[in-house]
């Protein structure tokens, strides 16, 4: 002998779509966050670029994924000089981290958007540097430190896990609107 299926009524088939339906405003709320910190952080402007003429104009540009900012324009003799900061990280080894400074006229400018944990990379920068104020009119300068890797990685789970999200609330208003048919089909005429 078989067991007898267990019948749905009306009530089960009206708690289905409201069950659906709440989940999906769940995730929606859920969402929300993700989609507004995954762009928030892929837009952090990690690449910092200088770029002299002999004789000319330098352009100090911070680049993001999503955007680009002129941060400064300024003529090669308003650069006072380069210099290195030396710090501690806030980390509990406390380990030295370095970032050299463009000093110009209109201020400081970093040439790096997170602190070097090797003094040979800011170094390398400040001796470039100096090297083109020794002789700016030979050659151009270029300074380009690319930092945008971290902000990529976060960011990206940041907005893809938003985005998966949104394909499951896309998923349960489908189930929703299925429920509430069945619902309408098994009331009495």
């Amino acid at each position: 002998m078989s067991e007898p299926q267990p019948s749905y009524s009306s009530a089960d088939e009206s708690r289905r779509s409201r069950s659906t339906a709440i989940a999906a405003v769940a995730c929606v709320l859920l969402s929300l966050p993700f989609l507004v910190l995954g762009p928030y952080l892929l837009n952090a402007k990690a690449r910092i670029e200088l770029r002299c003429q002999p004789g000319g104009v330098c352009l100090l540009v911070h680049t993001s994924w999503l955007t680009q900012d002129e941060v400064a324009r300024f003529a090669v003799a308003d650069i006072q000089d380069v210099k290195v900061e030396r710090t501690r990280s806030a980390r509990r080894n406390r380990v030295p981290i370095f970032r050299p400074m463009l000093v110009t006229a209109s201020g400081e400018y970093p040439l790096f958007y997170q602190w070097a944990t090797e003094e040979s990379e800011a170094t390398r920068v400040e001796a470039q540097v100096q090297q083109f104020l020794a002789n700016p009119g030979d050659a151009p300068l270029e300074v380009v430190r690319d930092d945008r890797n971290a902000s990529l990685r976060v960011g990206g789970a940041f907005t893809g896990a938003g985005l998966l999200l949104l394909v499951g609330t896309a998923w349960l208003t489908f189930r929703t609107r299925a429920h509430l048919r069945a619902e309408r089909a098994s009331r009495p005429g």
